[in-house]
């Protein structure tokens, strides 16, 4: 849009500003660049970036240059036209930057500081022409401020040794343990090497500057490591922790500790609880308990995979937990790969496991409210302290008791996303897809109980019972099987097991010392009354069949494929030169009768009487009647 200027008011023309006027020639040059932007922005004075004012200073200055420098351009370029002489250029440019900071005031409310002095000016110019923005920055390796610091490297070494000395000296402490020391009243000596620092190298410090010198992070951090004697406050005040998302599919990690819940079943002593909590689900999947941490981790273990069997839930993905009580079983069970995919093993950190957090919910949300509950002695918040009167004792029973229908009730209670489902109901029905089939191989010859037996006819005896080969869940027949009685067949073998839920073999495996050979498992029993048969029992009669046919057809077979071999002993007879008057002799006869060798009677046919001299054509052996 066009305007006719002179047409505006006067008051309107002095704060738009004639366009046909130009009041600086540096006006037509200047222009922030966003390159000379993104320098100042980025530059860093050692190891700080520029403060946001010097920045806008050296941005204006650098601005102010490059427009200069154009303008040198121009005015050598008009001279050389008008055939003019081109000295006394660097004297104008000097006077245009003087005068174009009023110009920079009125328009952009900046001004530059480049120098005033005609000599400094040129050189200042000269610097950037030809090595750009870096000449502008005032001390821009930071050499200014490390030189004005009395505290060296060597001086910040004796204050860090002496601060961490063993009984925790304060800053006003070290001050006067310094001053002594320059003072030559005490010796600083480096314990490692044995150096006995000179006090004449050392500067004069005050108290405050001991202090702040102390008190800077890069000092503290370090320091404080050393002096803390409580782990996990120094790593509340000092280390960064993780900002996760949680998961949402069950079974995608599970987080596991011990803790005593706040009550005493006797003067000062309280239960242990191991417990482990699903992080998408928030519910309680496993927990055991006891007087004493003997032995409960083990337990915790054995328990976690009855709990997944039982609701036929694959083992979870992952496992954080804690060191002091599974670093021990890191290279077995807990090798990854075994029982997990992922196993995080953290050095105690409350920071690092979620279940601390649940933990902390508990024993606010829950326990509290319960009789004997017990505060922190040094709780932040003054309704978590402790009140009046004395600690209540709760008898052991009553104490279990009260924590379990806790459990049951904090899996009952309503998930944090889904409230229109439960804890536990969440864990049921919303597992993660590729949930670990548990890895029993792997876990029980750790976590399994060991019976030592043999195996007999094809069982293997298990608590009293006899049990069938079997492998990957299914009792073997046919070649499986017989290649299985080949390796195990009246050896003796280790079976460890595991019980489930209700006290029953979860899952046994046979090894012959660390060699895995076949799982163990019960043979289905039938109803010897046909009308009672369930087509159940009837399946285990045909497998039962199949089992005995295995071995009998055997056993057949391998005596059908033995030839019969002639023996003809060639030794010489010795000469009987020594004899009895009288004595008759017993002499072999070549000609024999194979005798015949009964089968055993089965156990459950004790009592039953069979014919076996009814050799009509129409009669079957027992054995036969049996399997067919």
């Amino acid at each position: 849009m066009l305007i006719d200027f002179d047409s505006l008011d006067r008051e309107i023309q002095e704060a738009i500003g004639d366009p046909r006027k130009c009041d600086h020639i540096l006006e037509r040059y200047y222009k922030v660049l966003p390159q000379t932007v993104e320098y100042f922005q980025n530059f860093k004075r050692g190891d700080n970036y520029l403060h946001a004012h010097e920045q806008e200073q050296y941005i204006v200055n650098a601005s102010v240059m490059l427009g200069l420098i154009d303008l040198e351009k121009d005015r050598m370029q008009a001279r050389i036209v008008a055939k003019g002489s081109t000295r006394g250029i660097g004297k104008t440019l000097w006077v245009d930057a003087l005068s174009f900071n009023d110009t920079l005031k009125a328009k952009y409310n900046v001004t530059h500081n480049l120098p005033s002095n005609e000599k400094r000016f040129r050189e200042a110019y000269k610097a950037y022409k030809g090595f750009g923005n870096y000449t502008i920055i005032k001390d821009p390796e930071g050499r200014a401020r490390k030189n004005a610091s009395k505290v060296d490297a060597m001086v910040l070494e004796v204050l860090n040794g002496l601060f961490v000395n063993k009984h925790k000296p304060t800053a006003s402490e070290i001050a006067r343990t310094y001053e002594s020391f320059l003072m030559g009243y005490a010796e600083v000596y480096n314990t490692n090497t044995g150096e006995l620092y000179d006090p004449k190298q050392f500067p004069r410090l005050s108290e405050g500057t001991i202090r702040r010198w102390l008190a800077k992070w890069e000092n503290k951090i370090a320091t404080h490591k050393k002096r803390s004697g409580n782990r996990q406050q120094y790593i509340a005040q000092f280390n960064p922790y993780g900002q996760m998302d949680l998961p949402k599919k069950a079974g995608s990690i599970i987080s596991i500790d011990d803790r005593n819940p706040p009550f005493w079943y006797a003067p000062q002593k309280r239960m242990w609880f191991y417990i482990g909590i699903d992080v998408a689900s928030g519910c309680i999947t496993t927990f055991v308990y006891g007087k004493t941490k003997e032995g409960i981790i083990q337990d915790f273990y054995r328990q976690m995979v009855r709990f997944h069997a039982h609701y036929n839930v694959g083992m979870p993905i992952e496992l954080e937990c804690e060191s002091s009580l599974n670093s021990s079983f890191k290279d077995t069970f807990l090798r990854e790969g075994q029982m997990f995919r992922h196993v995080n093993i953290h050095a105690n950190s409350a920071q690092s496991k979620i279940i601390e957090r649940r933990f902390g919910a508990m024993r606010y949300e829950v326990e509290k409210k319960a009789p004997g509950w017990i505060a922190r002695p040094f709780a932040k918040s003054e309704s978590n302290q402790a009140g009046p009167g004395k600690t209540k004792i709760i008898p052991y029973e009553e104490l279990v008791a009260a924590r379990l229908s806790e459990i049951e009730d904090w899996n009952n209670a309503p998930h944090h996303d889904e409230p229109g489902m439960s804890r536990f109901e969440y864990w049921l029905e919303n597992q993660h897809e590729d949930t670990n089939p548990i890895n029993y191989k792997a876990i029980l010859p750790h976590l399994g109980y060991k019976t030592a037996t043999s195996c007999s006819r094809g069982y293997i005896t298990l608590q009293g019972r006899r049990r069938a080969i079997a492998e990957n869940g299914k009792i073997l027949t046919g070649d499986a099987l017989i290649e299985k009685m080949r390796q195990i067949e009246g050896k003796k073998v280790d079976v460890y097991w595991l019980d489930d839920m209700q006290g029953g073999v979860l899952k046994a495996m046979a090894y012959i010392g660390d060699r895995f050979i076949c799982e163990v498992m019960e043979m289905p029993r039938f109803n010897r009354a046909k009308a009672e048969q369930t087509p159940d029992q009837k399946a285990a009669i045909e497998l039962q069949s199949r089992y005995a046919k295995t071995v009998i057809g055997y056993a057949q077979k391998t005596a059908k494929s033995i030839e019969t071999i002639g023996f003809t002993d060639l030794t010489p007879k010795p000469s009987r030169k020594f004899k009895i008057d009288g004595l008759k002799r017993y002499e072999a006869n070549e000609d024999f009768t194979e005798v015949e060798v009964l089968d055993d009677i089965h156990e459950d046919d004790q009592e039953i009487i069979y014919n076996q001299e009814d050799d009509s054509a129409g009669a079957r052996n027992w054995q036969d009647s049996f399997l067919k």
